[in-house]
């Protein structure tokens, strides 16, 4: 069997379990019951609030919500990288990497952290311009990189730093010795992401990567990514507030409300059978790409909580159409639904039956 025929049958496979609950790979990063708080001078702000979750190897798992439910504070929170006012105030996340080491990311002694990130666990920020020095070479950046985890030997950083180029679609000659200001917005983006595998990161963190840019440079970013995953087979936690961006790049999904993971699962069952309403009016709120009638946008009724007021009960239960007496009181917490599919909901099973009833109703319409 030739080496093509394995790498087909491989990438056959991966898209045969992409998003459903047959992956049976070891998990490589587990979080559990990680709150993380920020100080004001109101008290203390809690933005993640037990989040829960086991990532596979080779995955990509997408974080959406609306702005404010702590996608990127867990992301932040995972790589150490919080500001001073915050802080991890409970749980713990043990990254295992491909040698079968375990990493507990929040008892790791600073100097142990320090090599441990870009290493093994790597993140592409939102802003590149806030990321590269706009007064060093972008060849420094990646040579100080590199000689920061013992790197020395220039000649091999170049080598895989003109690969890691070509890999994103930039032009070597062009780019490794321009000051970040002589690029564009999205090659500035693509250097980014180059230089978070430049020491071959197990898992890749990309928050909100595509926000600043212009729609043709964000569909030239996520084709970068995935072609970056096919090649070097990392996993990544995509981090975004864009659902069409999330269906297309993630195995799973997990949703966040008011710091809370609400909903997690394969991105099948969670876009085209989500079991909590705050996923529901999610997904309500988007254009479809599909179909050859407007289906009219319905918005999310409300406001997102004040995070150091938070409602009693489920979080949600002031906005949700399908709230009961329990809901204002007893926060349900994350419960198994069925395969890998979670969701912290009281009333899902009457949710999903309602999508039912108007899926029905929908179809009959259009028989008539």
């Amino acid at each position: 069997m030739t080496d093509q025929t394995t790498a087909a049958m491989s990438r056959a496979e991966k898209d045969r379990v992409r998003g459903t609950a047959e992956s049976t790979a070891p998990v490589i990063l587990s979080v559990r019951d990680v709150s993380v708080e920020y100080k004001t001078q109101y008290g203390w702000m809690k933005a993640v609030n037990n989040a829960t979750m086991d990532i596979r190897r080779g995955e990509a798992i997408a974080l959406i919500g609306e702005s404010g439910s702590g996608k990127s504070t867990l992301g932040f929170a995972l790589l150490r990288m919080l500001v001073r006012a915050a802080r991890v105030s409970t749980g713990e996340a043990i990254f295992t990497d491909r040698e079968g080491k375990s990493y507990d990311l929040f008892k790791m002694s600073d100097k142990e952290f320090r090599e441990f990130r870009w290493a093994k666990c790597a993140m592409t920020f939102q802003a590149a311009q806030n990321v590269l020095n706009p007064v060093m070479r972008i060849s420094n950046t990646f040579y100080e990189t590199a000689a920061a985890h013992g790197w020395t030997d220039k000649n091999a950083v170049k080598a895989k730093t003109l690969d890691l180029f070509r890999k994103v679609q930039l032009d070597p000659n062009r780019v490794f010795d321009a000051y970040p200001f002589e690029l564009s917005g999205g090659m500035r983006q693509r250097v980014s992401i180059a230089l978070s595998l430049l020491l071959d990161p197990e898992l890749l963190i990309l928050d909100e990567p595509t926000t600043a840019l212009d729609i043709i440079t964000q569909r030239a970013i996520i084709d970068v990514v995935k072609s970056l995953r096919e090649q070097l087979d990392f996993t990544m936690i995509f981090v975004s507030h864009d659902l069409s961006l999330a269906a297309e790049l993630a195995d799973r999904v997990a949703t966040m409300y008011a710091g809370e993971i609400v909903e997690y699962g394969p991105v099948r069952d969670v876009f085209y059978r989500p079991e909590h309403p705050y996923t529901v009016g999610l997904l309500n709120a988007v254009p479809p790409i599909v179909g050859e009638e407007f289906t009219p946008l319905v918005a999310i009724p409300g406001a997102t909580p004040n995070l150091l007021n938070i409602p009693s009960g489920c979080p949600f239960h002031p906005r949700c159409p399908w709230a009961t007496e329990i809901c204002s009181t007893v926060n349900p917490g994350l419960r198994d639904i069925g395969g890998t599919h979670i969701v912290a909901c009281h009333n899902s099973d009457k949710v999903t039956r309602d999508q039912e009833v108007w899926e029905g109703m929908e179809a009959t319409s259009a028989a008539g």
